[in-house]
């Protein structure tokens, strides 16, 4: 069974539950002490929209984005998050050809994600450790048309004494789940929303797709949209966070 098969078997409309953005970053805000910045603010408030408690200490950050290593390179000779920043890549072109991303785009502001766009991402694979899971992410705001969101991806693994949220449940009507290729439970959430722009309140999108393989790997793969239409579509999502190369070394 190819995977646009599994998709199509599996994957149905829902209607979607509701979601105040801004006041889960403004919930947020309150309930840090620091900011830790503008990576590890939008990993987290995707996560409390999405049920997860997280702790996030992102890695070191400045200075300009290394350049991409060119495809002759040896793996080998690359770093962990180069490698996973190359496989990355190669999964969102590969699903999403015309993807683009936001110069300057910050994920904090969404007054920056009109910007220019760029086929370079100004970002780089980070370390993270929550609460209940450490691995690595990457979070830009893209564009595709006119369409833009902030996309973020995390690849890692529970914590000892914590387990991973596993299948939809009884009553989550805007959750799907359905079996990979390889026996991975892939679990798919859309989520609707809504954000203050002056004293307009306007309509947003969410959407969330995680892949848990049978070694303990997740891979996640989630969009907050600037307006009602999605950036990427499930299956587009769920081949992404299902590729091989996306994995812990």
């Amino acid at each position: 069974m190819t995977y646009r098969q599994i998709f199509d078997a599996a994957i149905g409309d829902a209607p979607p539950t509701t979601v105040d953005v801004d006041a889960l970053v403004a919930r947020e805000g309150r309930r840090r002490r620091r900011r830790v910045g503008a990576y590890a603010s939008a990993t987290a408030v995707l996560a409390l929209a999405f049920g997860v408690g997280v702790v996030v200490q992102p890695g070191a950050s400045g200075g300009p984005a290394p350049t991409l290593p060119v495809a002759s390179a040896s793996a080998s000779a690359r770093s962990e998050p180069e490698r996973l920043q190359a496989a990355i890549l190669t999964a969102f072109h590969r699903e999403a050809p015309d993807l683009r991303w936001v110069q300057g785009g910050s994920t904090a502001d969404r007054e920056t994600w009109d910007g220019p766009v760029t086929d370079t991402p100004p970002w780089t694979v980070k370390p993270f450790q929550w609460e209940s899971m450490t691995g690595w992410f990457a979070v830009g705001v893209a564009a595709r048309g006119e369409v833009r969101s902030y996309l973020t991806i995390n690849v890692g693994r529970m914590r000892p004494g914590h387990t991973s949220p596993g299948d939809c449940t009884p009553g989550q009507v805007t959750c799907r789940s359905f079996t990979g290729p390889a026996g991975e439970l892939v679990v798919a959430h859309d989520t609707e929303g809504r954000h203050l722009v002056g004293s307009v309140t306007k309509r947003t999108v969410l959407r969330s797709v995680t892949v848990e393989r049978a070694d303990g790997t997740n891979v996640s793969v989630q969009t907050v949209s600037s307006t009602d239409r999605h950036l990427m579509t499930v299956e587009e999502m769920a081949a992404v966070a299902l590729d091989p190369e996306i994995r812990l070394g």
